[in-house]
């Protein structure tokens, strides 16, 4: 009877000891920043869940943009200058605003996974989105 007992405890440790040295999975991003500008004080990367299509849509603003200086001229707004995908690939892009602090515009029937390249007021975010469906980048600057 001992003996059953001590192989029934051998077997139990044995099934621990086998469930504790898994290796744990990382869990990997959908969308991963290479580069973020230094004037860059915030850069959200999301997924909106309500959108199927294809899409990412990059919002810039400046926070000082449109405000008059005492002396010189009115600080201008966060401009995007161009946007280079060196993975993956986007048919148009389509201008949503522009106003005195920022704009946004879209870029339409991207190809996932997409790594883009995107010159803001001389700044450069370098981003990778690897999920398909309607993405939002929004970036904030002070200058």
């Amino acid at each position: 009877m001992k003996l059953i007992k001590y192989i029934f405890l051998i077997i139990i440790l044995l099934s621990v000891g086998s469930l504790m040295s898994q290796p744990k999975e990382k869990v990997e991003k959908p969308y991963y920043i290479y580069e973020k500008g230094q004037a860059m004080n915030k850069v959200i990367v999301r997924k909106e869940l309500r959108g199927t299509e294809n899409i990412v849509q990059i919002e810039v603003l400046n926070a000082s943009g449109g405000t008059a200086l005492v002396r010189g001229p009115i600080l201008a707004g966060a401009e995007i200058n161009e946007v280079i995908p060196t993975q993956g690939s986007f048919n148009l892009i389509r201008q949503i605003s522009k106003s005195g602090r920022g704009e946004t515009i879209q870029l339409l029937d991207v190809v996932f996974p997409v790594r883009l390249r995107i010159n803001i007021s001389g700044q450069f975010l370098e981003v990778e989105i690897k999920e398909v469906g309607f993405w939002k980048i929004a970036v904030g600057l002070t200058q």
